[in-house]
């Protein structure tokens, strides 16, 4: 019985990861740039490199088996969106919403100086 103690506990340091054996060095590359990429759309926050969820281990798994049957990462990109929609990616591919993103806020900002620096005129 006193056996099974020290087990008990070697089984919680133990972390069960995929294993993935790439034919070539920059596939793997390109699956770890990918999967940092890309984000869980169960977890909120964490990119799918960072997951352990089912849907994140699905979605490694299809990178996986895309990269190895030749695509490109730029395809695999693409067809994530078409699946997803574009907030699958940290990073938008849209150039539109990256302006309107970060571009909407600062025009915000600019209007309301403008409308202080009137009024503190009068």
């Amino acid at each position: 019985m006193l056996i099974l103690i020290p087990i008990f506990f070697l089984s919680f340091s133990l972390n069960a990861k995929n294993i993935y054996e790439f034919s070539d060095e920059n596939l793997e590359n390109d699956f770890i740039e990918l999967s940092r990429e890309v984000s869980c759309p169960l977890c909120a926050g964490s990119s799918i490199a960072e997951s352990d969820s089912d849907i994140a281990n699905d979605l490694k798994n299809l990178i996986f088996k895309e990269l190895e049957n030749g695509k490109t990462p730029k395809e695999i990109k693409n067809n994530l969106i078409q699946l997803y929609g574009e907030g699958i990616l940290f990073m938008p591919e849209n150039k539109i919403s990256i302006f309107i993103l970060y571009g909407f806020p600062l025009l915000l900002i600019i209007i309301g100086i403008s409308f202080l620096f009137n009024f503190s005129k009068k």
